[in-house]
């Protein structure tokens, strides 16, 4: 097992691919990656010709973005291109692409089963790339799990595009303009995922006691907005501010846990004041659920990350060898003030790994034990040996 990524700032794309694959230093991969900023789009046909006659492999997928993840640094709304290798020996790899048609039509498991050539039984893994404008992802992900519970998914919506038709998405030869492409891999490779979602909890949690749909009515017994004017009142000066600035809920997703710490809440944006008294979130709350109220900075997002990382290599057997990572378009140098944030963290926690990837209009990831879309947050996806 082998795996190598690189990339490149050049602005000409013929330079910049042979530039990656004198990178790659003869390696033949099974699987590449490549991920391409919007200064190339016009030139994708032929850059994925180039690619594919340079560097000799059978899977290709990729897609364009706004800001480009490679090995040791971030580039954001600046030319570059960024390749990610991989010799997996003995694993089954099997590109796919999916549209629209697809997701409405299938109407259970063994029609994803036939569609992407893997069943539940060889516990796959998938990578996707969607473009956000022709496939309704969150449906997707919801049908992904049922047909293959206790799979990882993780990816990252294209992001270089401002209207549809925009984006570009790779497979093998082929150029899209819409639906979703993706890889899954099963067989001898151990992968382990991480989501960062950036926000630490203010006050204490609280059990949902009357919700309709997205708007939360009571917590314990109580009108939601009063609960949050007294975490507010209590709040230090600091996170009054964050308050202000923008509040979110953090649902439970796993309510056997007996305490809840970083990764164990799904955080959605609260949307508003309904009526005097309660509040809408962004997605469907139900009573009996626990939640706590979440602020977003900078500091947090560091912190959150590190701790997460730590904490999950902790529990491996053997180190990464690759990586995968997709963050946010509000992260990066919008949110810390200067370039290189995440990488730089998965670097110094994860040293020797091959990582690269892209600044995403939505990273996916697990939490718990389902799949979801986030916003500000990285997705970090890491292969080794089993």
């Amino acid at each position: 097992m082998q795996f190598k990524a690189a990339i490149s700032t050049l602005s000409d794309s013929s330079a910049a691919i042979a530039q990656l694959r004198a990178a790659l230093e003869g390696m033949e991969p099974d699987l590449v990656l490549l991920f391409v900023s919007p200064h190339h789009a016009e030139n994708c046909d032929a850059l994925i010709a180039e690619t594919r006659d340079t560097i000799n492999t059978r899977n290709i997928i990729g897609c364009t973005a706004a800001g480009i993840i490679g090995p040791d640094r971030e580039v954001e709304d600046a030319p570059a291109i960024s390749v990610w290798a991989a010799k997996l020996p003995g694993v089954r790899i099997l590109p796919f692409v999916i549209d629209q048609n697809d997701v409405q039509s299938y109407t259970g498991a063994e029609a994803w089963y036939d569609h992407l050539g893997v069943a539940k039984d060889a516990c796959p893994a998938f990578i996707i790339l969607p473009d956000p404008f022709s496939v309704d992802v969150e449906s997707c992900l919801e049908q992904l799990d049922d047909a293959y519970p206790g799979s990882r998914i993780v990816g990252g919506l294209a992001s270089s595009a401002h209207a549809p038709g925009e984006n570009r998405l790779f497979l093998n030869d082929q150029v899209l303009r819409q639906g979703l492409v993706g890889v899954s891999l099963s067989g001898p490779i151990a992968i382990d995922t991480m989501v960062s979602q950036g926000c630490r909890p203010i006050g204490e949690p609280f059990v949902v006691t009357r919700a309709e749909r997205n708007v939360i009515h009571e917590l314990r017994g109580r009108p939601a907005l009063e609960v949050v004017r007294d975490i507010y009142a209590t709040a230090p000066a600091a996170d009054q501010a964050l308050m202000q600035n923008g509040l979110h809920l953090g649902r439970v997703v796993n309510e056997r846990l007996e305490r809840f710490g970083p990764g164990d809440f799904l955080i959605r944006n609260l949307m508003g004041v309904v009526g005097d008294s309660a509040l809408a979130v962004g997605t469907l709350i139900r009573p009996g659920q626990t939640v706590q109220f979440h602020v977003r900075d900078s500091r947090s997002a560091d912190q959150e990350m590190k701790q997460l990382l730590s904490e999950k290599l902790a529990t491996l057997p053997s180190s990464p060898a690759g990586g995968l990572l997709f963050t946010c378009n509000g992260r990066g140098s919008r949110m810390f003030g200067s370039p290189n944030h995440d990488i730089a963290v998965v670097n110094t926690f994860v040293r020797d790994c091959q990582v690269a990837g892209f600044f995403a209009a939505g990273e996916i990831g697990p939490v718990g034990n389902k799949t979801f879309i986030h916003g500000f947050t990285s997705s970090l996806i890491l292969f080794r040996k089993p």
